[in-house]
């Protein structure tokens, strides 16, 4: 719906870009709750077309498109990108700690490429209230949740595998998938656990709790790094 958009897009970008991201991922939980989503952005409840599943990891997706970490941090928004057919939606990522994120302003328009400068730094509520979210924005959701965790920005990278362990035992019952996060430009010297023998120590960490924790929930969840 182009005039809608064109719309919607005036009011938006009077305000800054977190501002108005923050105001449009509110603004499509509630048109999804009050059946005004599909209506307003023309998709309608999307149904996935027959023979565009795929599998993946062990698990079976509805379809090939999805939406990447980093656009839904707290995870409020699961059934509203569902009703606009994305066949998975990665949430985070999410720390095991509450934390604000970089200084303010973080994000920037690039009008001219239609592009975002983002700088955010993991910014998020904390992993005891994205599962609370999810409790709530998860209901209709019939496709592939993935769930991205990270370790907080003040937890020195000695640490770090503490931080990995704690967000992936709290998010395990709640996921498909788990993809942990080693590679962001915005928390300081977390490429840096990139190293070969880091990983192979996390990877092996995080299978031997997939292991234990398969018991409890009934099924053993991917992690990606």
């Amino acid at each position: 719906m182009p005039d809608f958009y064109k719309f919607a897009r005036k009011i938006l970008f009077r305000l800054d870009a977190e501002t108005a991201h923050h105001l449009t991922l509110s603004g499509m939980v509630w048109a999804n709750r009050l059946g005004l989503l599909g209506v307003l952005t023309g998709s309608g409840r999307r149904s996935h077309p027959v023979g565009s599943e795929i599998e993946v990891m062990g698990l079976s997706f509805p379809n090939r498109v999805g939406l990447a970490a980093g656009l839904d941090k707290a995870g409020i928004a699961v059934d509203a990108f569902g009703s606009l057919g994305f066949g998975h939606v990665e949430v985070g990522t999410v720390t095991p700690r509450p934390q604000p994120g970089n200084d303010q302003p973080r994000l920037f328009r690039l009008v001219e490429h239609e592009a975002i400068i983002n700088r955010m730094g993991f910014n998020n509520p904390g992993v005891l209230a994205l599962l609370d979210n999810l409790k709530k924005s998860r209901r209709r959701f019939r496709g592939i949740l993935g769930i991205n965790i990270g370790k907080n920005f003040d937890t020195p990278n000695e640490e770090a595998l503490e931080d990995y362990l704690a967000g992936y035992q709290a998010v395990y019952g709640a996921a498909d998938y788990v993809a942990v996060n080693l590679s962001s430009p915005n928390t300081k010297g977390l490429r840096d656990l990139q190293n070969v023998e880091t990983c192979r120590t996390l990877i092996l960490t995080l299978q031997a709790a997939r292991d234990e924790l398969a018991k409890r929930h009934g099924g053993k969840r991917t992690a990606i790094a």
